[in-house]
Parts: structure tokens; sequence; C-alpha cells
């Protein structure tokens, strides 16, 4: 049983000419002894379509631009009872939409016919046709199938199963969201801004139009002129041409939007209605004299809102509890039909449902749905056998919802056998969703209460595990590989600004068929690019969504573009590796994400371990430094990978190997310079001879620093970055393999920092050493000692210099924090963080800190005044920073950035970037991780020396009771150094040598260049003890090799 009222001059309510002052029921339809059940009623202007249960349409009211789709009698101005639309009675029409005076309506499968008035483009056949009398249906549309339309005054919407929204019609206002310069549109056009959005409903008002996400998101576009979009006070745009998303109604659970002609009205899930925009007639229901901008709660509702409708200038509402309909508005316009107007102050309507007819009649009757139009209102109802099945149904729950997976088509795909028709069924059903971002999306999408404190929409958790479930299936593998290579990824949206449509690219690393080696290319290759090719806006929103995911789903998403890279390393040498780019390009945006949240995974989870020790690495310094010296002149695309580009994925090893390729290439490339300079002055006859092609160094042993220093200060920078040879005056001339060079390194550095010689200072006599603040040497000996520093480092020499890892952040460009103070001055460290600690607000009285600070024997105020600044708990922080701020910047700053500068006369700063700070540190200084197990596993033996000649034997056995400063002692007589490479132990491998005219009266020898030990043949474990002793006793002096 149906009701009806408002105007009905035109025949609108199909109660003739005549218009009702309240609910009344709808005349009879036209079977025998039957009265109406209505499906859905949609209202033009002047016109009325009403759905019945069986798929048919019956239309009445005006028909002067053909919007009843059924010619009339001769005669008639309009119709005026409700007939059917034969033209339509052939489809099973499930969903109808008016707009002002034009039509539409879906069939079952999904096919929109339009009608009416055509001269804006709104029907969507692609013409602009004045009108149309006979339904026809949109070929645009005909590959879709559609689930939902809305229609404005003069535009139309719809919304694809697929999730995909179409707009047609005029756009004079935007209200197609297609864009400013988009004029109107006679057949229908993609909304691109909305991919992979997915969306509940559409819905469209006069000129504006609205699409809501099944998470609640309410986009809004086109006319704006009455704030009806909803927009911020800020936001005073009056024509809104791409969809926008409502900030104010996002957190507050929208279900269902209805639009009038300039407003609007949501319905929440609490049953709450906002409405905005236009209220010249009331129709916002806010009883104020003053309107507040934006979205407002009806307050004076009564109870939970169960339905809601909007009409041209009105709004209409159902709240079950009470069994009221109330109208708020111009209402059904009574005073305009009749001529005469009712009280101005009447704009509420509001009856019980149950006064309209006797108790018997309505007995147990419920209203089933509420329709309004420019000025009718349509009520549906349930009969009592009806009543439990709708409790609870809301509007939201009639319309038709894009594709999605659940449990239940889980369930019956895992079910299929295989040629059957319910798997062709389940094949066009994996169809739709796995070509659809937004269908898969909507599949794991969080409950809207779960969003607030996190950006990331969708259940990846849930993904993975539905995921893995499907794919033990094969046939369903296929079909999921196949859609998402033909499909999905193709249509990933790249230039989306709305956040939850970017929720595809996190889903797809969940699916495990992405991680396939066959798929690696089609699958992750191309979802690269994709990324690759997103707009900045797009890009930056997907980098914070990446900020916001667990450690455990982003290590998902890194290892599988690291998986794709390796896939493609065997293809380094051909012209294929320039697909390796895009994957790099990816795990460059993932690193970046990765750093500004606060490194949720660590820096090793990118480290690619399979580059290391391969021919690739000196390949690509090559490459790199081409690169560099080309970078202007060549174009992008016709650069190779050059992993160098990308070095956060090497490891420790890898950006050693790249470091120590790189300085060798440097100085052999000056060694063939000088050769070919060489030569060409051979075949000219020209007696010049090249620039020396190495950098050699004499020196004396007696006065090694000083002369050290001043030699220095005399050489051209471009000999620093050639290999550098030290021979010490009077000393005989041989071949050093590194030997001289490291131990050169050893007494000079060992000189230089000692308290005694007055560059540095020390907190306490285990501590780093920092420079001083008020220097006692000349401050070019800082520039001369940073040289040094880099000269070691180029020439690949560990040489233990006792800085603390701060020297090296601020190598870096990074900053120093309270930690490192607490390594350099454990005591100021850690009074520094009991500050920081203290809780109670009584720090001013029980501490007595001030700005005034005590640091290498001087008083320094860290601020103007600071010794009359007492620190409390506000500024505590603030106290601590610059207290650091001044320990390791302001009050070494001269000297430091004479160290810098000399530093990196010889080092180039854009390779040292590769390396964290305690990278380099290591580099440069190497580490203590001894592990002396392997170092006898490692061992290698000559001659007659075996792991179980007796020798071999005592020697293990003494070494092992040796103290840790006696190992120390030894490694520093092998190998010169008493530090491990930053490669660990492996690369110490000691080579035992028998010498066999040497008697057991003899010491130990060792040639460090080679870490060779050249051992006797002890007869007992004593002597051996007595005799390596004294060799680790004796072990300075230069020569042992």
């Amino acid at each position: 049983m149906s009701y009806c009222w408002g105007a009905g001059a035109c025949g609108q309510l199909g109660l003739g000419e005549a218009a009702a002052g309240g609910p009344v029921r709808c005349r009879r339809g036209p079977e025998p002894g039957g009265g109406w059940t209505l499906l859905e009623a949609a209202c033009g202007e002047r016109h009325t379509l009403l759905l019945r249960p069986d798929g048919t349409v019956c239309s009445c009211g005006a028909n002067a631009r053909g919007q009843l789709g059924r010619k009339l009698r001769p005669g008639q101005r309009g119709g005026y009872t409700p007939e059917q639309i034969q033209a339509l009675e052939a489809q099973i029409i499930v969903h109808v939409s008016c707009g002002k005076e034009h039509s539409l309506a879906v069939c079952n499968r999904g096919k929109v016919f339009s009608w009416g008035a055509g001269s804006e483009g709104q029907l969507g056949t692609g013409e602009f046709k004045e009108q149309s009398l006979i339904p026809k249906k949109i070929d645009g549309l005909s590959t879709l199938r559609i689930i939902q339309v809305t229609c404005g005054h003069f535009h139309s919407v719809a919304l694809a199963q697929d999730g995909r929204v179409f707009s047609w019609g005029q756009n004079t206002h935007g209200q197609l969201g297609l864009g400013q310069e988009i004029p109107s549109q006679p057949s229908p056009q993609h909304v691109t801004s909305l991919s992979g959005i997915p969306v509940a409903q559409v819905a469209a008002g006069g000129g504006h139009t609205f699409a809501l996400s099944l998470s609640g998101v309410v986009y809004g576009w086109g006319r704006n002129n009455a704030r009806q979009l909803g927009l911020s006070h800020a936001n005073t745009r009056e024509q809104v041409f791409k969809p926008y998303a409502v900030a104010a109604l996002t957190t507050i659970g929208v279900v269902y939007i209805s639009c009038g002609d300039e407003h609007t009205a949501v319905l929440t899930q609490d049953g709450s209605v906002f409405t905005f925009g236009d209220d010249s007639a009331g129709q916002l229901g806010h009883r104020s004299s003053t309107q507040m901008p934006g979205p407002q709660k009806v307050e004076w509702l009564d109870g939970p809102v169960s339905h809601l409708a909007c009409g041209s200038y009105h709004t209409l509402v159902y709240m079950s509890t009470p069994g009221q309909v109330i109208s708020f508005g111009r209402g059904p316009q009574r005073h305009i039909e009749n001529g005469t107007a009712n009280n101005p102050g009447e704009q509420t309507q509001n009856f019980d449902i149950s006064s309209l007819v006797s108790a018997n009649d309505l007995s147990g009757v419920q209203v089933k749905m509420i329709f309004a139009g420019t000025y009718v209102n349509f009520v549906s109802t349930l009969q009592s056998q009806d009543l439990e099945h709708a409790r609870g149904i809301s509007p939201a729950d009639t319309l038709q919802k894009i594709s999605r997976l659940d449990r239940t088509l889980i369930d019956k795909w895992m079910a299929v056998t295989v040629g059957t028709d319910e798997s062709q069924e389940a094949k066009r059903e994996i169809a739709v969703i796995f070509s659809s971002p937004a269908c898969l999306s909507a599949s794991f999408l969080k409950p809207s209460s779960a969003l607030e404190a996190n950006c990331i929409g969708v259940d990846l958790q849930k993904a993975r595990d539905v995921f893995d479930e499907l794919t033990k299936n094969e046939w369903i593998v296929n079909q999921i590989n196949y859609y998402l290579m033909a499909d999905l990824i193709p249509g990933l949206p790249l230039r989306s600004p709305h956040r939850e449509a970017l929720s595809i690219f996190l889903l797809l690393p969940e699916c495990s068929v992405m991680y396939k080696e066959q798929n690696l290319e089609p699958f992750v290759m191309r979802l690269a690019q994709a990324i690759n090719s997103m707009s900045d806006r797009s890009s930056n929103i997907l980098e914070k969504c990446w900020m916001s995911l667990s450690a455990s789903f982003l290590d998902t998403v890194v290892q599988m573009f690291k998986k794709a890279v390796v896939s493609q390393l065997p293809f380094y040498a051909t012209p294929r590796c320039r697909d390796t780019k895009p994957l790099l390009e990816v795990l460059e945006k993932l690193y970046r994400a990765n750093r500004k949240a606060n490194y949720t995974l660590q820096l090793s989870n990118f480290y690619i371990d399979e580059i290391s020790g391969t021919f690739i690495l000196p390949t690509d310094v090559g490459r790199w430094r081409s690169w560099q010296a080309t970078a202007n002149s060549c174009h992008e695309d016709d650069v190779p990978v050059i992993f160098c580009r990308f070095p956060f994925v090497f490891n420790l090893l890898s950006k050693t190997q790249v470091f120590h390729f790189d300085s060798i290439f440097m100085q052999e490339g000056a060694k063939v310079e000088a050769q070919v300079i060489l030569k060409q002055n051979e075949l000219l006859r020209k007696g010049e001879l090249p620039e020396f092609p190495v950098f050699p160094l004499q020196v004396k042993r007696s006065n090694l620093v000083e002369d050290t220093l001043r030699k220095l200060s005399l050489v051209e920078d471009s000999v620093l970055k050639k290999q550098l040879l030290v021979q010490f005056e009077g000393e005989l001339r041989g071949l050093d393999a590194g030997g001289v060079t490291l131990e050169f390194f050893l007494y000079l550095f060992e000189e230089m920092v000692n308290p005694q010689y007055g560059m540095f200072v020390y907190c306490d006599p285990a501590s780093p050493m920092w420079f001083p603040t008020s220097p006692s040497v000349e401050k070019k000996k800082y520039f001369l000692f940073g040289i040094l520093c880099g000269l070691s480092l180029f020439n690949r020499i560990i040489a233990f210099i006792p800085f603390p890892l701060a020297i090296f952040k601020k190598l870096l460009d990074k900053k120093p924090s309270l930690e490192d103070l607490k390594e350099l001055s454990p005591v100021v460290g850690k009074s520094l963080q009991a500050v920081l600690d203290y809780e109670y607000d009584d720090i001013e009285e029980n501490l007595q800190i001030h700005y005034c600070v005590s640091w290498d024997n001087k008083e320094v105020d860290l601020i103007p005044d600071g010794s009359s600044i007492a620190v409390n708990n506000k500024n505590k922080k603030d106290f601590v920073n610059k207290y650091v701020d001044y320990v390791f910047n302001k009050s070494v700053e001269v000297i430091y950035e004479e160290f810098k500068r000399g530093f990196y006369k010889v080092l180039d700063r854009e390779i040292l970037r590769f390396f964290q700070p305690q990278e380099l540190m290591e580099v440069a200084i190497g580490n203590a991780n001894y592990d002396w197990n392997k170092f006898e596993k490692n061992a290698v033996y000559w001659g007659m020396y075996t792991p179980s000649h007796p020798t071999i034997k005592m020697f293990w056995k003494v070494f092992h009771e040796l103290t840790l400063a006696q190992k120390k002692g030894f490694l520093l007589f092998l190998t010169g150094s008493d530090r491990i490479p930053v490669m660990g132990m492996d690369c110490i491998k000691i080579k035992f040598n028998p010498h066999m005219t040497m008697s057991e009266d003899h010491i130990p020898e060792a040639q460090t260049c080679y870490h060779i030990l050249i051992l006797p043949q002890y007869s007992t474990t004593e002597k051996l003890r007595e005799k390596l002793l004294l060799a680790i006793e004796n072990n300075r002096g230069f020569g042992k090799n």
C-alpha cells in the first residue's frame, strides 16, 4: 500500500488534477481489485515514475518534453493517472530516477534507458536532442552493468557494478565532475577522479552531485552557490569541477545522501540528520535565524531517523520508533496550488501515519520507504507480515552495491567444479572484482570506526589471508593472473587526489601471485611503472600510506620489489637492464617513506645482498662516474641501470667495495693516463715526462709528524687522489705492498692523537677524543689532519683514530644527539639525561641548573645572560639541545671546519653519503668484533704445515690462552693493525709459513702486507709461548715485511 501528498495540478500524484494536503492512498493500479505496491517513486519537477515490484514502470504528470515515456491520448495535457510505459514492458526495471524533465530506468541486466528532455545531453544518447518521447537504451553504457542512476535538473550520473562512475549532460557548474574546461556531454563520461574509490551511492541535486564511498567518505562537486556541497567556511568557491572530499562529513558515519535543488541532507549510522545549503524555505530544519556554515545536525528530531528524502525545497524524514513522518521546508505547497498562502511560520508538517486511516485498515502498518520530489511526497508501507523483515532497513540497504569479495562468494568459488555453469559464473565474478581497483578495495574495507586513528582503510591481514586461500586453487590463480595483468594494473588510479582510492597499491603486494617468478616482470615491474607514473599529489599520498604501515606490511612491499630487482640482475650487462630502473625508483620512494616514518624498518631490509661480490659493482662504479660526467648531455631513457644512484640497496660490504673500487679506479686511472701521455710523447719524439702517477711521500722517521705535515702542506690537490707510496729517508727502497704505508699511519696518528701533542682533548682516559675549545696548535694542523684521515681512507688503510661517532655524523651532515654526548663524556651525558627524566615541579629549587655550563675548563652561557635563566620543566629539552649543540658545534666550529675541509680535499662527499655514520666509522677505523674461532678456522697452511702439525696445534693452544690485549697485540704484529676490517674476520686470513733455516731459538716473523706468519718449528709449548710473546712485545718498528 502507498500514500502520496503534495502538488498535483499536472497529475504528478496520479490522483487526477487534484492536490493532496495530507497523505492519501495512491490511486489503485490498473489490475482488478489491486492497489499500488510501490517499490520506488522518482519525481521530476512535474512528473513521476512509479516502479512496482514486478519490474513494470508507470508514469504520470506533465509530458511536454516526453518525460512520461509514453504517448498521451489526443487532447491530454498530462498523464493524470499512472499508466505503464509500454516501451519498457519487455524489461524488468529495478531502479528509476528523474531529472527536471528527463527520466532514467535501469533494468535487471544493468542496462540504462532514457527519455524526455535532452537539449543539455542529459539523455546520454550521444546527441543534444530537444526531446525523446520513447525510452532508448544508452549505448555508451551497454558494455557495463549499471547498478545505480541519479538525475540532477539537467545532468545524469550512473554507478557501475565495477565501481566506476559515469556522468553526462549539462556541465555549466561542474556537476559532471570532469573538470573546468569540459563542456556539457551528450554521452556518458568516466569520472576518473573517483577511480579506485569503492562508491556506495551517487546522488544529484539541481546542479550539484555527490558520491558516498563505502568507507563513509563524502565527495561533492558542482554548484555551490548556496554552500550545498558542505565545504568548509574557508572554501567559498561557488563551483567545484572535480570530486572534493567533504571534510566535515568524514567522521560522522554518513550512510545515505539526498539532494534538493540547492540543499543537501545526509543520514548517519546512528540515525542523525545533517543538512546544509539553501535554507530560504526552511528546508534545512535548523529553526535558527542565523544559519551556521557547513553541515549542521537537525537537533530537534526526537529519535533516530530511519529514512530520509529531499524534495527540491523541502526535506522528508521518517522515524520508525514513534512511527512519524516529518517534513520541513516548503512542504506540500498547497498555497502555490490554490493561490493562497498558509501560515509562513508553519514550515514543519508533522503527522502520525496511523491517523491517516482507521485502526483496522492500518493495523501493524509501518513505513517501508519515503520518496520526495519538487512538491510531492510518496510513502510505501509494509504489512504486518513484513515487519520483522523490514526492521532495521535504511534507504542505504535498498541500494545495489558494487561487486566485492565476501565469505559466501569465496566458499562458492572454492567449491566450484571446473567446466560447469557455476564455474563460468564464478569466472565472471572474478573478472569483475579482480579487474577493478574499487571492487578489490571494497572487499577488504575496515570498519569506519577503525579509520580515524589510521589512514590505512583496508584490512591488509584479511587480504593476505584471503589471497592465500584463493591461490590454493589453480583455476582461480589463472583467472586472477589474467585480470590483474589485463585490466587491474593498467587501470590503476594514478592521478587520484583521494587517499582511499590508493588502497589498491597496498593490497596488491599482499596477493601471493605477485611473488611468483613468472609474474615478477608482467606484474611487479608494471606496478612499478604505474607508481612512477603517478601525479606528484597521488605519489605523496601513497608515500604517507606507506609511512602508516606496520613493519610487517611495509616489509612485504619492499621485499616484493627487491625480489623483482634480483630477478633482473642476470641482465645487468644487457640493454634489458633498463627495466630495473622503475623498480629501484619505487624502492627509493619506499626508503624515503621509511625514513620519514622514523625507520619502521631497519635499513638492512632494503639491502640487496645478491649484488655484493659480483661483477656488477666494479662495472656499476664505472657507469656511475661516466653518467656523472655526461648527465647534462644524455637523455634519461638512454642511461642504463646504475645501482650507485640507489645506494640504499647496498649492504655494508657492497658500499665498502664500491668505495674501494672508486678509489682504485682513480688511482689506476692516473697511471693509465700517464702511460698514454708517455706513449704519445714517444711517438711525437717529445722529451717531456707526464705527471708522476703516484703520490710519493718521503718522510723522516725521527721527526715523523712535523716532517709529514710540512711536506703535505706543499702538495697540490690533484696529487692527493693518487696512490700514496710512503718511504722513510735513509732506508732501502723496496716494493711496498701496503705494509709501510699502514705502519706510517699507525704511528703518525698514535702521536697526533696523544693528549700531550695538544691537538685533542679527552674527557677521561677511556673516552673518545674531541676538538678543544681553545686549541694550543695552529689551525692549519687540523686541516692537515683532515687530509691525513682522508688519505688513510682513500688508500684503504684501517687506522685507529679515537673519534666518537659524532664526528662521522657531522661529516655526513647529521646532527649529534645526547647519546653522542654520553659517549664523549659519560658524566655530562648522564647528568643531562637525569635532567630530562626529572618529573617533579621543584626542578628549579632542587637541581638549580641555569643556561650556563662548564665545558673544557670554561664557563659558557648557552644563551645571552644564561647564568640568570633557570632550567625548568618547560625549557629543559631546549637546555639539553643547546648544551649538545655547544659541545659538538658552536664551541669547535672553526677548527672542525678546517678538519672537514681537509678531509674532503681527498674524498668525494657524494660517495661517502652512501654510508651511515656508524658504517663510515667502521670503514675508517675498523671495529673490535673479534671472533678468534673464525680466525683459526680461516687459517691457511703452507709447506709442511697442516692443522694437525704439532707446531700448529701448539700455536693455537697458546694463542687461545692469551689475554685479549695479547691477542690484539698479535693481530697488530701480523697485520699492522689491531682493528677488524668492516668486512669482518673473514678478511684476516693468517698464512702459516715454515722456515726451514730458522731454529726454535728464533722468534716468529710477520709480513704484514700479506698476513704471513713465518713460524719456526718449536719442540715444546713453553718454548713457542716464550717466543710468541717476545714477538708480540716487539711488534713495533718498520721492516717486519
